[in-house]
């Protein structure tokens, strides 16, 4: 019989919002709702690797994610079990050997804090890995279209609230996942968990975020395997230069009917 190797997870879930009164304008009292905000330590076979600041959804799936985008692990089947406890504010990842905090300081002592909201952070070199994303993937115009209209539709936790940032998984029109966190980087982050977790690639996939298009979550992006990138904002000089050397077709201003392709134009088809 072969030894069921899956890690374990333990569920962590955290309601995103809380509630609470404010005054309005005229100095009355209104009921209303805020993202509430956790700080999460990761530790990797006890070695201390960062604090993200989540609300908390989907912790194990962020940690995971997280690991991945970093490759600060390889093989899911690395990973024993991820055990987050909120009373101490941590995650602890147990991998099969037990040595892999130490393994991964060479990329630990490279750090670069990013501009993701929080406090993003990349270790190592992510320019030198990143590889550049062939394959004759396509996509139609009204899908792109559909998509931002099936958006536009979540119940999310920004209507009730604000304060967050969305990121969506989508196979064409149909959204796979949708994840809102503090920080866009970590609802990626989060995404690239729930794919590793199930097995999907992101070949064929569309990923779309409310936020900006930074290097990072390009870089993010890259790693995931992702050659369409969306964005409801713009994206920075340095993502363009990234997105190109990776082969990514990177989407900016998508509202509604309209859309700016800044790079990878031979992917969209503008007549259908």
């Amino acid at each position: 019989m072969l030894m069921d190797r899956r890690p374990f997870f333990s569920q962590a879930h955290c309601e995103p919002v809380v509630a609470g009164t404010v005054l309005d304008h005229n100095g009355q009292p209104q009921p209303t709702q805020m993202p509430g905000e956790r700080a999460l330590t990761i530790y990797l076979d006890k070695r201390e690797i960062v604090t993200l600041m989540t609300l908390g959804q989907n912790p194990e799936a962020l940690v995971l994610g997280y690991l991945r985008n970093q490759r600060l692990i390889d093989d899911l089947h690395d990973i024993g079990e991820i055990q987050v406890s909120w009373e101490v504010s941590a995650a602890a990842v147990t991998t099969r050997r037990g040595d892999a905090g130490e393994r991964c300081e060479e990329l630990l002592r490279r750090r670069t804090v990013t501009s993701g909201c929080g406090q993003g952070t990349l270790f190592g070199n992510a320019l030198e890995r990143l590889q550049t994303l062939g394959g004759d993937f396509k996509v139609a115009r009204s899908t792109i279209f559909e998509l931002l209209a099936s958006v536009r539709q979540l119940d999310t936790v920004y209507k009730r609230s604000g304060a967050v940032h969305g990121c969506v998984l989508a196979d064409g029109a149909e959204i796979l996942h949708h994840v809102e966190d503090i920080g866009r980087h970590n609802a990626v982050d989060s995404i690239s968990g729930l794919m590793w977790m199930r097995g999907e690639q992101g070949c064929d996939k569309l990923f779309y975020t409310t936020g900006r298009l930074t290097s990072e979550m390009v870089i993010k992006g890259a790693e995931m395997g992702i050659p369409v990138l969306i964005s409801r904002s713009g994206t920075t000089e340095m993502a363009l230069d990234v997105a190109r050397h990776c082969g990514i077709t990177l989407i900016g201003r998508a509202k509604h009917d309209r859309f700016l392709v800044f790079s990878g134009s031979e992917r969209i088809e503008f007549n259908q």
